[in-house]
Formats: C-alpha cells, sequence, structure tokens
C-alpha cells in the first residue's frame, strides 16, 4: 500500500478522537503506512497534552496535529486536506474503522478508478468517512461549497453536482466501521445547540436558494438558475 492520507477534523470530542486514533494503530504496522493529519477547528488539542495523556507516545509522533486561527467549519476543513494532501480519506472525530474498511474504499477504488468521490454505505451519513479518490478533479469542479458552513448541505451539495457532472458520488460498504450519530450535539451546550439550528435553517435555506429544491427535489441544473433566459 503506498502511503495514504486520513484527514480527520475534530471540535470538542476530543475523546472520540483518541478512540478512532487508538482503533486506526491497533496493527502498528499498517498505522505506519498512513499519514494521519488531525484538524484541530477546536484549538484546545495541543494545549491540553490529550493525545500525550491518551496515545502511546509512539503513535503520537505520527500523527500530524494541526492547529487553525479559527473554526474553519466542516467544508473548508474537508477542502484543506484535498488541496494540502491530495488523495485522502476523510472522517469525523466520531466514528471508528480500521485497516479493513480502508481496504474496502482501496478496493472500490480500483474497480471505479474515475469516480472522484467515494463515501460510506450510512444513509444518513455517508460523508462521515469518505475518500476523495481524484482531488484535482474535484477541486477543478469547485471543491466542497464553504458557504455551507459551518456545517450541514456540503454533502447533498456535492452529490447533486457530481451527478450534474456525469461522475456521481459511488456508496461502499465498509466492514469494521461505526459512527455515532450527533455526537458533538449531544454533548454541546443549550446555547451552542440553538446557534446550531440556527446555522443549519440558513443553509437550508441557501440550498433551495442556489438549486431550486432541498436534496432530492432539486429543479435548476445551474447554481441559482444563473444561466435560465
Amino acid at each position: 500500500m503506498t502511503k495514504l492520507v486520513i484527514g480527520i477534523p475534530t471540535l470538542t470530542r476530543y475523546d472520540l478522537l483518541i478512540r478512532l486514533l487508538i482503533k486506526l494503530s491497533r496493527d502498528i504496522y499498517y498505522f505506519n503506512k498512513l499519514e494521519v493529519v488531525v484538524l484541530d477547528n477546536g484549538g484546545k488539542l495541543s494545549a491540553s497534552n490529550y493525545l500525550e495523556k491518551n496515545i502511546d507516545s509512539e503513535i503520537t509522533k505520527k500523527i500530524n496535529l494541526i492547529t487553525p486561527a479559527y473554526n474553519l467549519g466542516v467544508p473548508s476543513s474537508w477542502n484543506f486536506f484535498i488541496r494540502n494532501y491530495g488523495r485522502c480519506i476523510i472522517a469525523n472525530d466520531d466514528v471508528v474503522f480500521s485497516k479493513i474498511a480502508i481496504e474496502c474504499f482501496e478496493k472500490a477504488s480500483l474497480n471505479n478508478p474515475q469516480t472522484i468521490i467515494f463515501e460510506n454505505h450510512d444513509t444518513i451519513a455517508g460523508f462521515s468517512t469518505f475518500l476523495v479518490n481524484r482531488p484535482e478533479e474535484w477541486i477543478r469542479l469547485g471543491g466542497f461549497d464553504e458557504l455551507l458552513s459551518p456545517a450541514y448541505f456540503e454533502d447533498n451539495d456535492c452529490r447533486y453536482r457530481l451527478s450534474l457532472n456525469g461522475n456521481p458520488v459511488l456508496k461502499v460498504q465498509l466492514a469494521d466501521w461505526f459512527h455515532d450519530n450527533s455526537s458533538t450535539l449531544s454533548a454541546s451546550t443549550e446555547s451552542y445547540r440553538r446557534m446550531h439550528w440556527c446555522l443549519y435553517s440558513r443553509n437550508k435555506l441557501y440550498y433551495k436558494k442556489k438549486w431550486g429544491g432541498l436534496p432530492g427535489n432539486e429543479v435548476y441544473e445551474t447554481p441559482f438558475d444563473t444561466y435560465t433566459v
């Protein structure tokens, strides 16, 4: 296996991040062939020494920890990984998987080399773990829409655009994979949840304006029906 990047954005659930990193590192020989990049949007991971307190030092040394000046949000974080590392698997911090799931992505890529993005098999959270197989092509098409920040509908936007492009996202059944739904939200404060649903509603309205309908009921083939006479 050639070196593969695993990009993991995280905000506050460092406990779940540790769980994923431990799972990935169980096979240390395989782990050494990965480049694991953690994007700490919460900004507190480095100062807390949370990695050092909970993971073997040899594993910690192999993790590239990046702390941006502010929370990039989901689509910008994903674009950061793609622009800086190219072909990569991008995963939430609230999932668990190991080399078995990675090999499922790699097999799908070999069988469908022209596919730009593969998502996992989850019917709702397919982009909680996904493979950007042809990063240059996805960036050429604009990458993830960073106006859909901090989260929600960026995955729907991607699926719809790639479908219009004639190269739809393909689903991959991942063995040895698990996802905690809404883990960050469930552990957050009431004020954070109120802000979260406000931003969700804003993104929902933006998506509808951009494509003329919500996911599954899009009307436009160009954003905001730009070229309609």
